[in-house]
Formats: structure tokens, C-alpha cells, sequence
């Protein structure tokens, strides 16, 4: 199987690092990722000519978007990808983040070449329960052949305080609403948010993450 692999958070992140290893047992793995870290820029990308360093024949760091590694990959490397892999990605993505996502975006991406897809997300405060639960949670996705050309398996990890998983759920996203607190000093504006303390309905990939499970939910475009 090949399989590409990319991130927003860059090709330095050291979750990349991790996952890279753990994927290298399933098959062929290209690192494609970017050079710099761009969070949040979901499905965006660049105009015109995209520039990028070649590490070795399997890694490539590009200057652009989590969108520009996944069209490099496919259409500048000319390799017949089975699977797109985002992520570790540093934070989760639930709910709303989804559509601001760089990590979703280059599934949606994937998707739009008519490519398997697969996204990971984890605490931003660290990754031990990511080290504990991938290969069971790879196992789980395959096994259940859950996999599709139409649509990404969007996949968070627990909160670091629960040291390990409650279990895998499949769940369906929740929108869960924020207040923004925003504040204007001299020429910058700050932005905060709270979420609302509403209680998210079981099912959910809110409410799987509030009670420490691995959920899983399947996200088109």
C-alpha cells in the first residue's frame, strides 16, 4: 500500500515523526508536509508555482499549504496513492474546527482526487495516549474496512488526563457553539473563546471527547 502522509503543523513536528514510524508497518510511506506550520488554513492553496526541498525519496518539505503537499504528492510525484494520513495534528479537531482545519483540509483534498483518506488529532498539550492507542485504532479502522474514496475518517484522541482511551466510539459531529470574546487594543484585535457549558448529547464526537473516548466520524465534502 502507498501511503502519503502529511500535517499542518509541519514537517518538523515530531507527531509526524511518530506516525510516519507506526504507518511504515502498513506500507510505503511519502512524507509530504509543510514547511512551516499552517494551522488552520483548511482547504486553501497557493497560486501559480509552489517551490519545495527534496530530503529523500520518500520526504519533501513544501513551501505552501496542507492542499499544495497533497497535490504535490499525487500529481508531482506521479505515485498511484491507496491512502492520504493527516496529522498527528497538535489539537483537536470537533465539530465547527473541521471546516477551519489544515489537517481536514488535505483529506478533503484526497478526497477530491478520489483518494482514501485519514485524519488524526490529539491533545495539544501532548501526545502519550496517541502512542497508546494508534496501532489499536489503525487495527480497528481497517479491520472495519472503514475506509472510503467518499469520505475521511476523522479521528480524535482523548484528552492527555484521561492517560488512556474509555474505547473507540463512532460518533457523528456535534456544533458546538462558542462565545467570542473579542477586544480591541490600539491596532490589534484579540480574540478569545469560551465554549458554552451545554452538555453534548451522546453520540457525539463532543461527548466522546468530554468523556475520554477515541471517536471516530466520517466527514465528506
Amino acid at each position: 500500500m502507498n501511503i502519503l502522509l502529511t500535517n499542518d503543523d509541519g514537517i518538523t513536528s515530531e507527531r509526524l515523526l511518530y506516525l510516519e514510524s507506526v504507518l511504515k508497518e502498513y506500507g510505503d510511506v511519502y512524507v509530504v508536509a509543510p514547511m512551516f506550520e499552517q494551522s488552520a488554513k483548511s482547504a486553501s492553496l497557493t497560486i501559480g508555482e509552489i517551490k519545495f526541498e527534496k530530503y529523500s525519496e520518500h520526504k519533501y518539505a513544501i513551501y505552501g499549504t496542507p492542499v499544495d503537499c497533497v497535490t504535490f504528492g499525487v500529481h508531482g510525484l506521479k505515485v498511484d496513492f491507496d491512502l492520504v494520513v493527516s496529522g498527528v495534528n497538535k489539537g483537536f479537531n470537533l465539530g465547527i474546527d473541521i471546516l477551519y482545519s489544515g489537517t481536514l483540509g488535505a483529506c478533503f483534498q484526497a478526497q477530491y482526487f478520489n483518494i482514501k483518506s485519514l485524519a488524526f488529532s490529539g491533545d495539544y498539550k501532548g501526545y502519550e495516549i496517541v502512542k497508546k492507542e494508534l496501532n489499536k485504532t489503525l487495527e480497528y479502522v481497517f479491520d472495519k474496512k472503514m475506509l472510503s474514496k467518499n469520505h475521511t475518517i476523522n479521528i480524535n484522541f482523548p484528552m492527555e488526563k484521561f492517560e488512556v482511551s474509555n474505547g473507540i466510539v463512532e460518533v457523528n459531529r456535534y456544533l458546538r457553539r462558542y462565545e467570542v470574546k473579542g477586544e480591541i487594543k490600539e491596532n490589534v484585535f484579540v480574540r478569545k473563546r469560551d465554549y458554552n457549558t451545554v452538555k453534548a448529547p451522546e453520540g457525539t464526537d463532543a461527548f466522546a471527547h468530554d468523556n475520554g473516548f477515541t471517536s471516530i466520524t466520517r466527514v465528506t465534502i
